[in-house]
């Protein structure tokens, strides 16, 4: 579990807690995983990899793929469309995951 103060310490100290993760962790990691993998198409699973899984910024990620900035935001967010998101990775994984998502929240 991510630390709630993390941005109050220095360098040296430890962002994650010692503390033992919460029932149904593990499964919530393994139904992401397999979202990620079959939800997504290569262009928004190259972008979700390198944006949650590396920590790249948009902008790294766009000059990595030699791709726009936008791009990048589109890949993981989508797009407003005739008065509703269109495309994204973030929405496909929603989807995907379904009550999952909302049960390792808890």
């Amino acid at each position: 579990m991510l630390r709630a103060d993390a941005d109050r310490w220095s360098d040296e100290r430890r962002l994650w807690a010692d503390e033992p993760e919460p029932p149904g962790h593990a499964a919530l990691c393994d139904a992401v995983r397999d979202a990620v993998a079959s939800a997504l198409t290569d262009k928004q699973r190259e972008v979700v990899e390198a944006y949650f899984f590396e920590g790249l910024s948009q902008g790294d990620i766009a000059r990595r793929l030699g791709i726009s900035q936008q791009v990048v935001q589109k890949r993981l967010f989508g797009a407003p469309r005739g008065g509703r998101l269109i495309g994204g990775a973030m929405q496909r994984l929603r989807q995907a995951l379904g009550g999952a998502a909302a049960q390792g929240a808890r």
